[in-house]
This record gives C-alpha cells, sequence and structure tokens, in this order.
C-alpha cells in the first residue's frame, strides 16, 4: 500500500509539472500580445504608416504603406518616375498599374480583395481572433534554425490557413506561412520577420524576407520609418473615377 501510495504521488507531481509547463493557443496569443505592445495600445491604434524599400529581381523600390482602421489599407511604390498604387477601402479592391499601359484605376478580383482585408487588419489576425470568426490551434513546438518557437495555426472563416511560428521566449512572430486557392491553384507563401524595434510602446518588425514556395525568387523590405496615429482621410483609400 505504501509503494502503491507513492507511486501514485509521484505521478501526480509528474502530472501537476508537466501540466504547469504546457500552455494553451489562448496563453501563447496572449503572451504575443503583450509583447508587441498590449491590447489596450493595439485597439486604441487609428492609423499607421510605413515607409521603407523592398528589392527583388534586381531591382529597389521606395514604398510607403499605410493601413487605417477600419479595414483600409493603400501601397504606393515607386518605379522609374511610375507609382504603381494597391487599395482597399473596405469595401472595394482597386489598383493602378502605369506598366500595364492604362493610367486609370481598375477593380481587382475577389481574391486580391480578400487577401487586402487580411492586410487591413491593422492589429494582426492572431488579435481577437474569435471574435473574427478565425479558429487557433497551437501546434507544439519546433525548431527554426536553433531558435525554439511555437507553431499556431490560424483558419479564417473562408478556411485559408496561416502558420505562425513565435519565437518561445520572446514571443514574437518570426515567421508565417500561408496557404491559399487562387483559381484552382493552391499558392504557398513564407514571409519571415525580423529587426523588431518599439514605437511609442508598439513593436513592429523592421524587415521582412517574402517567398513563394517553388520560386526562387525572393523579396526583402526593410522599413525606414513607422508612424502612428497619422491624420488620413478616409478618401486617400476610395478608387478614383476614371480619368482622375
Amino acid at each position: 500500500m505504501k509503494k502503491s501510495g507513492i507511486f501514485l504521488s509521484l505521478l501526480l507531481l509528474i502530472f501537476i509539472i508537466s501540466g504547469a509547463k504546457s500552455q494553451t493557443v489562448d496563453e501563447v496569443i496572449d503572451n504575443h500580445i503583450k509583447a508587441i505592445g498590449g491590447l489596450d495600445k493595439l485597439m486604441a491604434l487609428k492609423s499607421v504608416k510605413f515607409t521603407g524599400k523592398f528589392s527583388g529581381g534586381g531591382f529597389e523600390v521606395p514604398v510607403t504603406y499605410i493601413i487605417k482602421r477600419k479595414d483600409m489599407v493603400r501601397m504606393d511604390i515607386t518605379f522609374q518616375g511610375n507609382a504603381q498604387v494597391t487599395a482597399f477601402d473596405g469595401t472595394t479592391a482597386w489598383q493602378i498599374n502605369p506598366w500595364t499601359g492604362k493610367k486609370d484605376a481598375e477593380k481587382l478580383p475577389k481574391e486580391s480583395e480578400k487577401e487586402l482585408k487580411k492586410q487591413a487588419d491593422i492589429e494582426g489576425a492572431l488579435v481577437n481572433y474569435k471574435d473574427k470568426g478565425y479558429k487557433a490551434e497551437l501546434l507544439g513546438k519546433e525548431d527554426m534554425e536553433g531558435t525554439e518557437v511555437y507553431k499556431i495555426k490560424l483558419t479564417d472563416k473562408d478556411g485559408d490557413i496561416t502558420n505562425y511560428f513565435l519565437d518561445t521566449q520572446s514571443y514574437l512572430i518570426l515567421k508565417e506561412s500561408a496557404k491559399r486557392k487562387i483559381k484552382e491553384k493552391e499558392i504557398n507563401s513564407e514571409t519571415l520577420y525580423g529587426n523588431y524595434q518599439s514605437f511609442e510602446g508598439l513593436t513592429f518588425p523592421m524587415s521582412m524576407e517574402i517567398k513563394e514556395a517553388g520560386s526562387d525568387q525572393t523579396q526583402k523590405g526593410v522599413l525606414e520609418k513607422v508612424e502612428l496615429n497619422v491624420e488620413v482621410d478616409d478618401s486617400y483609400f476610395k478608387m478614383p473615377e476614371t480619368g482622375k
């Protein structure tokens, strides 16, 4: 009886210790939210403007990227004196692409509209994911080039899957891999994040590397400036009329 009691006590102790060390997906996400500034500051954020450069395919271009609550985003790329604009005003996704020989704005297809709406999520997809109708799963820990990371699988309302890899120490996102289906074709992409810096209590990655599975091309982005709560009118994101 004594040996049996000792054995049961050891099992209980092991269970308690292992339970104390394990974390739920919500606990990991909560720690991530704290690491990037906290829920209150994130939800108080009205707009953010990123200024930097993107390089890839042998060229480098200046980029301005502005996100405004709620669900508005616009990216301006300047190359050889021409400006390409891609935007979403919360309802319509549109683009001006001078390299197609067209100067007027054109509506983008539904697939692009869906992706731009995700990019317009100013606080990030993991924040309040349940309210957005998403499902999050903690798939355990992995080794990412010598760094231990948590792997979180996020499934959105359309069934699209994004995997997030968070440093187990800092709880910052080091990598994001996405699987999307566009016109019956499945596309896998991967984004690496680094050089995190804080601005007014909120933390952002200042460098990123984007690559698509099966492609040798890699796009690299370096942010030079981050501005919070900039004044920008909603009309900035609206699709201009033809000829204007």
